[in-house]
């Protein structure tokens, strides 16, 4: 197995334990068919993009993304409005170039094929000061899967924000409940990952980069999150 696609399929496990975009379309990866339509489009795909695109980049992943779509599904869409920004910014590759994502008609993140399995992103905003003397085009991270590890640590961190975001739906006398069985659900997702590090065994460096992310958010809750499952009798 390459390192791309087991980091990819590890990180689909621990976001969908985490149960994240679970009230979106879900987390889904594109079959033969939409890569050959794609590599038909584009030409070469890097292979972390390819496996990106084969475990969890189907549908747009709001949550995991903080509402940057990369999907798939929209990638017509994000390529019209890439070429839009190319040419506000009067920009024109000069290599093979795959513009992966758009967020909000704000800046669009790029990744030049030609660069290797695991290139450098770039970004470009919709909107630039024309008295700048610097390029609208800067490195974003330093690889594809650098973005991501980012998206991850940036889901662990912000993701119970929304847990007090509460629909009406919910009578006014169960919101507390409602809210605190959100942050037991998340807690015990932490500790199925939490095992799953400990047992992992493997020399994949990008699944120790993540796993290594993980740690460093859950270490610091671990004595919270132990008593709050102890509290409410929840055992592993």
């Amino acid at each position: 197995m390459n390192i791309y696609k087991e980091y990819f399929q590890t990180l689909k496990e621990y976001l969908t334990i985490l149960k994240i975009d679970k009230n979106t379309k879900g987390i889904a990866g594109c079959n033969d068919d939409d890569i050959k339509a794609l590599i038909d489009k584009k030409g070469k795909l890097p292979l972390a993009y390819e496996e990106y695109l084969r475990s969890i980049g189907k549908f747009f992943l709001f949550d995991f993304m903080d509402a940057e779509n990369m999907s798939y599904e929209d990638l017509d869409y994000t390529t019209e409005f890439g070429e839009q920004i190319f040419e506000s910014n009067n920009f024109t590759a000069n290599q093979p170039v795959i513009i992966i994502s758009e967020r909000r008609n704000d800046y669009i993140s790029l990744i030049y094929p030609d660069e290797g399995d695991n290139p450098k992103v770039w970004i470009m905003s919709e909107y630039w000061d024309d008295d700048e003397e610097e390029e609208n085009l800067t490195t974003r991270m330093n690889s594809f899967t650098d973005l991501i590890d980012s998206f991850f640590t940036q889901t662990l961190i912000n993701h119970t924000a929304g847990f007090h975001f509460v629909s009406s739906e919910i009578p006014e006398n169960e919101v507390e409940n409602h809210i605190r069985n959100l942050y037991l659900k998340w807690f015990t997702g932490l500790k199925i990952i939490k095992t799953r590090v400990d047992h992992y065994a493997g020399n994949n460096v990008l699944i120790n980069n993540l796993n290594e992310i993980f740690m460093s958010y859950y270490s610091i809750n671990e004595n919270f999150i132990n008593e709050e499952l102890n509290d409410n009798k929840i055992q592993f």
